[in-house]
């Protein structure tokens, strides 16, 4: 028993370590492409050279193509910017519990986890093939189609692995109930949700009317309690619906007083926007209800220790209530957050890479 379970642990541990090294070199390759796309003529200095191997010695060897990677967007040269691989083979892994990831991350089970945050009004539930309501009832195949229709506009998406706005689609149940029907009775299509749309509050309306625009805002759970690490604002760009940066939306960084900064990014071009191409200008604009999600984020966090490390995205509605759209319990990206607000753990960063490294 005792030589079988070894073995297994020592499966694992080398699948693990292929699948973490693959993993490594796809983004290497991917972001540092990027890089040299869009900055033909960009090499990290000497000096910048030199910081780096001075600030990361004791943890590992980095390749300075890092920093200087999300220093040529914001101007920051700061040594502490966490590569890319690095935050997904190692860190992420250190604090989230990758095995439970695949439950928790369900957004289909919100609802259970954070009932004391408002959410999106849920009509039906596809929970691996199954379908049940907002209260998690059997709902009679016979009834979701009316259930559906009673509203207008809706927004069906996947309940898991929805990264990058993949796999959403927005109804019109006047004109779509054709294509709602041939979607609700095929088989293969399992696991999503049904919404009604949000109204989201004045302010995020003003700066792009065709998307919900929301507050993406990165937190580490320590036992001292809830950091928040980096916060950016979400946006989409002419006639998209969504605002994911990687589906070609922009975001701006936010101070820690709510205000927006002076630049908005876009993910791989690395340009720079004032204003929003629609027109709204970012500088000194304040996110409204930031301070009340923040506190949220700082509640609820404790209530998911198995995932120390998230990013949250919230809208807020009409009247000004933070809503939460999703909590990316594992793999929630870095770029955005340091090609705005500079190395993703500021001042933490050692205190981090103390406790990741010490393992």
């Amino acid at each position: 028993m005792a030589i079988s379970k070894n073995l297994k642990l020592l499966y694992n541990s080398i699948f693990d370590g292929v699948e973490t090294w693959v993993a490594n070199r796809i983004s290497d390759i991917i972001e540092i492409k990027n890089l040299y796309k869009y900055k033909p003529n960009s090499r990290p200095s000497k000096e910048y050279k030199k910081a780096v191997k001075q600030f990361w010695g004791k943890y590992s060897n980095i390749s300075p193509k890092w920093g200087w990677y999300y220093a040529s967007r914001n101007k920051n040269y700061d040594p502490r910017y966490i590569p890319n691989t690095l935050i997904y083979t190692k860190i992420d892994q250190y604090f989230n519990n990758k095995k439970a990831g695949y439950g928790f991350n369900d957004k289909n089970y919100y609802d259970l986890i954070f009932k004391s945050v408002k959410q999106p009004d849920t009509l039906v539930r596809n929970i691996n093939g199954i379908f049940v309501d907002r209260q998690y009832h059997l709902i009679p195949k016979n009834d979701i189609i009316n259930i559906i229709k009673a509203e207008e506009h809706l927004i069906c998406k996947p309940s898991m692995e929805s990264g990058s706005g993949r796999g959403i689609c927005f109804w019109n149940t006047r004109n779509d109930i054709n294509a709602i029907v041939e979607y609700i009775n095929d088989k293969t299509e399992k696991n999503y949700i049904i919404q009604k749309l949000i109204k989201q509050h004045p302010d995020l309306e003003e700066v792009h009317r065709g998307s919900i625009n929301t507050i993406r805002i990165v937190s580490l759970l320590n036992q001292d309690g809830t950091h928040i690490l980096s916060s950016n604002l979400r946006m989409g760009v002419g006639e998209s619906k969504i605002d994911n940066v990687t589906a070609g939306g922009i975001s701006c960084g936010i101070n820690i007083d709510g205000t927006l900064k002076k630049y908005a990014t876009s993910y791989y071009a690395g340009e720079h926007f004032a204003q929003h191409p629609q027109g709204f200008i970012f500088e000194g604009k304040t996110i409204p209800s930031f301070h009340k999600i923040v506190d949220i984020i700082k509640d609820i966090h404790q209530q998911i220790p198995h995932f120390r490390l998230v990013s949250w995205d919230f809208a807020v509605d009409i009247e000004g209530e933070p809503i939460l759209i999703e909590a990316n319990m594992r793999k929630g990206g870095i770029n955005l957050n340091q090609f705005n607000n500079g190395p993703l753990f500021g001042d933490l960063t050692e205190t981090v890479l103390d406790e990741v490294y010490s393992k």
